[in-house]
């Protein structure tokens, strides 16, 4: 009896495993377009977590050690300019300056203008697996860092905007 359900077991698993392979291998795509919602929904984010926080807290950092807010927005717009380098076929040095350097208004036209271009490179560029990789990347750097940013509001006694459903 212990045999049947051993290979029963066996059976299922494979089958399973198999099933997980082939469903894999049908979601393949000519292009990303499928992320564009998401994209624009990371984008409308972190444009609206830098937005809302006043311009006299952009300097407001809660340890010695770590960024100021503007750092923070600037250092994700850089690292989009960075990406878009990558992904565009033409990368930068990682030279980011003094990441204190924009007020509040330029940090968010360099941020949207970076994101835009991303997205824009992205719905034009060819689905590999290499490609994929650094989109995953590219936005889990965005979190983290935009999180960073929503425990900055916290830290300085403010409620920060609410996640996007």
């Amino acid at each position: 009896m212990n045999k049947i359900n051993l290979s029963l077991a066996c059976a299922l698993i494979a089958s399973f495993a198999t099933m997980g392979i082939s469903t894999i291998h049908t979601f393949e795509s000519s292009s990303y377009e499928y992320l564009d919602t998401e994209l624009q929904k990371a984008k409308n984010f972190t444009i609206e977590v830098i937005q809302n926080m006043p311009a006299e807290d952009f300097s407001f950092k809660p340890g010695d050690e770590m960024r100021t807010f503007a750092a923070q927005a600037y250092h994700i717009a850089y690292s989009m300019e960075w990406f878009n380098g990558n992904l565009s076929g033409n990368p930068i040095q990682w030279n980011p300056g003094d990441e204190n350097r924009l007020e509040k208004d330029a940090l968010i036209e360099y941020t949207t203008e970076q994101f835009d271009r991303y997205i824009d490179l992205l719905m034009e560029a060819e689905v590999t697996d290499q490609t994929t990789a650094s989109v995953l990347s590219f936005l889990q750097h965005n979190a983290h860092h935009r999180g960073q940013m929503v425990a900055y509001y916290r830290a300085n006694g403010m409620v920060p905007p609410s996640y996007p459903n």
